[in-house]
């Protein structure tokens, strides 16, 4: 068996200033990959020291849902080597600036969700037959590749 690197890299980095908290997301497809990421789902999670009711995105798209805590995007395609970028920006419940120390910050855990076609983390393989003396049966495989990435 071999390594393979993960076919998606997700780096945040949260800004502090009075009232407000930006967090900037940039969602990286690995160069390697043999084809595109597609259908992304990128989900942030928002503490509660956070107002998640004045959510602005940049680009706009991000959606607020308040009984998870989550901001949710959606990406049809990222090509091989392609980066997506985009910003949140939150009113704070109590004045805060980058002075605090990172553990008084507030985290923004994401977890993204796509396929790759011909992109993989292992060696397994499947096969695909009928057994015509036990169970004959038309068969036939539809093979896609699913990745969930969590960032904290």
């Amino acid at each position: 068996s071999e390594l393979r690197p993960v076919p998606i890299r997700v780096q945040t980095r949260v800004r502090l200033h009075g009232m407000y908290c930006r967090v900037a997301l940039q969602i990286s497809s690995n160069p390697a990959n043999e084809d595109d990421l597609t259908d992304l789902t990128i989900i942030m999670a928002v503490p509660p020291s956070v107002n998640g009711e004045t959510l602005t995105t940049s680009p706009s798209g991000g959606v607020w849902n308040a009984s998870k805590r989550s901001v949710l995007w959606c990406v049809a395609e990222l090509g091989d080597g392609e980066k997506f970028q985009l910003q949140a920006q939150f009113e704070m419940d109590q004045p805060a600036d980058d002075q605090h120390p990172p553990m008084e910050r507030p985290s923004f855990p994401v977890l993204v969700r796509c396929q790759c076609m011909y992109a993989q983390l292992s060696d397994v393989e499947l096969e695909v037959h009928d057994i015509p003396e036990v169970f004959p049966a038309d068969v036939n495989m539809k093979l896609t590749r699913r990745f969930r990435l969590s960032h904290r």
